[in-house]
């Protein structure tokens, strides 16, 4: 095998280590074997952990981060077609990387997770924010449920994406019935974030009724 096809899996086993265990919970000795090479070979192309998980950031988790938002058209895509296009890249991007969502659980959006600076630098913000505007420009059209809070939405797409998938082997021992195929996953998720649980696609949320005050 080839240095780079051996630092590359190297990198695989690591992602799969850390998604499992936590990187705190890690040693790079456990790395080593996982990925098949000796401790002093990670030594070699990493010198620290500190390298290897920078590494991990930029050569794994930036091209997904780049992938996912480097075709989103804020100024000719439709408010329905941006969404159901970030939803499809992101299963696909999970689809490539099985272990991301609970990577993305454990160590980017928890409390004290390790990747979390390294993977916020390689956010696309702007592309981000220019999401959220495009979505409000919908609300304003009418074309978009009024209840939207256009900041929110990406926050939502991520955790109906990923939180299933992160969460995935405790929900199957609960309901082995449970399914966690991306097929039907992609398709409830873009049910809900077009139509929500109504009958039928309305575009205007049903309202509580108020209360009166007498």
């Amino acid at each position: 095998m080839h240095d780079s096809d051996a630092r590359a899996q190297l990198l695989d086993a690591a992602i799969a280590l850390f998604a499992e265990r936590g990187i705190a919970n890690t040693t790079l000795a456990q790395v080593a074997a996982a990925g098949q090479v000796t401790s002093a070979m990670v030594h070699y192309w990493f010198e620290t952990r500190e390298r290897l998980l920078d590494a991990v950031v930029e050569e794994r988790l930036a091209p997904q981060f780049r992938y996912v938002w480097e075709s989103v058209d804020v100024e000719q895509g439709a408010p329905g077609e941006l969404v159901r296009g970030i939803v499809r890249r992101m299963f696909h991007v999970t689809e490539k990387m099985p272990s991301l969502p609970s990577l993305w659980l454990r160590e980017i959006i928890s409390e004290g997770g390790l990747l979390r600076e390294r993977a916020l630098r390689h956010i696309p913000l702007q592309r981000v924010a220019a999401f959220g505007q495009a979505i409000a420009r919908g609300k304003e059209r009418g074309e978009l449920n009024p209840d939207i809070e256009p900041l929110l939405l990406f926050n939502s797409i991520l955790a109906l994406v990923m939180l299933p998938q992160a969460t995935s082997k405790i929900w199957h021992r609960i309901n082995p019935k449970l399914a966690f195929d991306r097929p039907g996953l992609e398709r409830h998720v873009n049910a809900l974030l077009m139509h929500g649980i109504t009958a039928q696609p309305a575009i205007a949320a049903t309202r509580p009724p108020k209360t009166s005050t007498r």
